[in-house]
């Protein structure tokens, strides 16, 4: 529990003491390799010193749990000097306390219940589409999900009626996350210009031509203001509690973290999903099987299905997108054994609970019947984060995954091409397949 006034009666975890920038490289390369060589060696609890400070990491469910459930206001964000200049104040992201509450209330319904179901005709219509511009040879299917996904998100920020408008937005969003180099992610210090060559300098640039391509569409809507049901127009017209509505700065920055986030973590996932079916034709056969069973075109009977969800949610677990959630605290905190400063941040690990054999059987195999056989607490799946701060999106990425995975399946067959496992990869903040998943195809 959290202790604001007691003194320190407790040491900090153990933890290795490789120096900063080895540390943080380790991280960088491979999340769960380190935090199963140093949770071994020194326990769960442990102690890491990173780039962005110090770090206390845990697979544990109970501290997970614990974590979790803490008031928010115990909380800052992680890294805001290196982060906030990527995604800018005005990001949810990168809100604490009552500032992050009341964008939370007034982003969440945007992306739950109906207003969810009313882009699953979208989805369905885009997967479709996209897969019909794929060669009859070998392509990623990386490239594809990230297509259909950034469409996805695309038309849901801005709607379908302009091509020209929806083109632009998507070339602007997927070259921004090109640009994305991890160690922006990681240190201020790297955010540097250098003779317009840096990443950083690179990562600018492609940042301000998003936003031009934002400005261009916020003058055409100035211009021609008919009622419209896509993002951007409810954001515009939203109010918070005390009737004032979001600033266009603001306004920038929420609609660059729907464009940067929201597509790329869906097509990673949906990329791992489709490796691991055409890796375990048993398991791709009972996904068949019960496609076959409904009418694929209804996309909300595709929701439904409960193998379906299954398949996402192991892809969740054996790769999550981000490896661990990470909070400031700003009160102390003891945490099991161990007491935790004020300034030192806690990170729930989702790569070493999801690997926790105590809480999955056989935790290295892709089995979607467990989800089927168990509901998994917070505290154990946890690819979206968790507590107040769970990612606003989770409801309408498991809608979209699910939607769009059941219609490519239902109407094609894939042929998996890669010759050697696949394995995580840092992109990013995020980890992806270290190829693009090489697949050919032929209608059912």
């Amino acid at each position: 529990m959290i202790q604001a006034d007691r003194q320190p009666v407790k040491k900090l975890p153990p933890g290795p003491r490789c120096g900063r920038w080895w540390t943080t490289l380790q991280v960088l390369r491979s999340p769960r390799k380190a935090f199963q060589k140093w949770s071994c060696r020194y326990g769960d609890p442990f102690l890491i010193h990173a780039l962005n400070g110090p770090i206390v990491v845990t697979g544990r469910p109970d501290l997970i749990r614990e974590i979790f459930s803490q008031d928010p206001a115990h909380y800052d964000v992680f890294a805001m000097a290196a982060v906030q200049s990527i995604l800018g104040a005005g990001s949810m992201l990168l809100m604490a306390g009552p500032r992050h509450r009341r964008e939370r209330k007034l982003i969440m319904p945007m992306f739950h219940g109906d207003r969810m179901r009313a882009y699953g005709g979208i989805m369905q219509r885009i997967a479709s589409t996209q897969m019909q511009t794929v060669e009859r040879g070998p392509f990623a299917m990386l490239d594809l999900t990230t297509k259909i996904s950034l469409q996805v998100i695309v038309e849901a920020v801005l709607g379908g009626e302009r091509a020209e408008s929806i083109d632009q937005l998507m070339s602007r969003a997927r070259s921004l996350v090109e640009k994305s180099h991890p160690v922006l992610f990681f240190s201020p210090k790297m955010q540097f210009h250098f003779l317009g060559l840096s990443p950083w300098d690179r990562f600018t640039r492609a940042k301000t031509q998003l936003r031009n391509a934002f400005d261009a569409e916020l003058l055409r809507r100035q211009q021609d203001p008919a009622p419209r049901e896509d993002i951007l127009s409810m954001l515009m017209e939203a109010r918070y509690d005390d009737g004032t509505a979001m600033e266009p700065e603001h306004l920038y920055d929420e609609l660059g973290t729907f464009l940067f986030a929201g597509h790329e973590t869906s097509a990673i996932a949906m990329a791992w999903a489709t490796y691991y079916l055409l890796t375990h034709p048993d398991k791709l056969a009972r996904l068949k099987a019960e496609l076959s069973s409904i009418d694929a075109s209804r996309p909300g009977d595709l929701a439904q299905l409960p193998y379906l969800k299954a398949v996402v949610s192991e892809s969740l677990r054996m790769n999550p997108i981000v490896t661990e959630v990470l909070r400031v605290l700003n009160t102390p905190m003891e945490l099991g054994e161990f007491h935790i400063p004020a300034g030192v941040a806690v990170a729930p690990a989702a790569v070493m609970v999801h690997y926790d054999e105590s809480v999955y059987d056989r935790p290295e195999q892709f089995q979607p019947e467990r989800f089927l056989e168990k509901q998994y607490s917070a505290a154990e799946f946890l690819p979206f984060g968790g507590g107040a701060r769970r990612c606003a999106g989770a409801a309408f990425a498991l809608y979209e995954m699910a939607i769009i995975l059941g219609t490519l399946f239902s109407k094609y067959d894939f042929r998996l091409l890669e010759n050697r496992p696949v394995v995580p990869r840092r992109r990013n903040v995020t980890l992806g397949p270290s190829t693009g998943i090489q697949v050919q195809v032929r209608p059912v």
